[in-house]
């Protein structure tokens, strides 16, 4: 079976799986504040957001294995195993750490419903479809900043189990003594500069906020 058509299937899968009750469809350009308010964003118009934990975003056009866009947040010494990282830590510091913990765990950020396992998706499971963390290359790292915080852009290429090659693209950070990533994942066929654009757009309307002590509902 050639890659194309691979992916091609691929997108019936997760299309169809993207159709369960607590996938959300982005109908129309929408703002997203994060937990505790500590950072906005805007949600392309005709993307999903997937099912995740609470303080995760996760959102997708095609499925979670063809394209994806997500924000994670980690207390300062929960992001990397045995480390505690400083407040001040340098960008360059938090790429390394970054890369060294993408070649040891590719994490599932979705939460996939019994069906979805047994249904579609077991003919394309999450564990096959993932990129594969002992195949992660460095492609380039630099210094960039979003919003005006200093980060890193870390750059990575993988593989999963079926030979499909993927890109990456993480913008990492300190923010409000938490270490937060911004990432961009597909696979380089097709899909990776089909929706570069629109991570682009992302990063840009990406705004960091002081996050919200007391009384943060609406």
């Amino acid at each position: 079976m050639s890659i194309k058509t691979w992916l091609t299937l691929l997108a019936i899968a997760v299309l169809s799986a993207g159709c369960a009750p607590k996938w959300q469809n982005i109908r129309k350009e929408a703002r997203f504040e994060g937990p505790a308010r500590a950072y906005v964003a805007t949600l392309p118009e005709g993307w999903k957001r997937a099912p995740t934990d609470s303080d995760v975003l996760l959102i997708t056009r095609d499925g979670l294995f063809l394209q994806q866009i997500s924000v994670t947040h980690h207390e300062l010494d929960e992001a990397f195993a045995g480390v505690t990282l400083k407040p001040d830590a340098a960008p360059s510091e938090l790429a390394t750490l970054q890369l060294r913990g993408f070649r040891e765990n590719e994490l599932d950020l979705a939460r996939y419903q019994d069906e979805e396992k047994e249904g579609v998706l077991a003919l394309f499971p999450v564990d096959h479809g993932k990129p594969l963390p002992g195949t992660v290359e460095r492609i380039a790292i630099r210094p960039v900043t979003l919003d005006g915080v200093d980060a890193f852009k870390l750059e990575t290429r993988s593989f999963n189990s079926w030979g499909l090659e993927y890109v990456s693209q993480s913008i990492g950070f300190i923010h409000e003594n938490e270490y937060w990533l911004v990432r961009y994942l597909a696979p380089k066929l097709h899909y990776a500069p089909l929706d570069q654009a629109t991570f682009n757009k992302f990063l840009a309307d990406f705004k960091l906020k002081p996050k919200c002590r007391l009384f943060c509902g609406d």
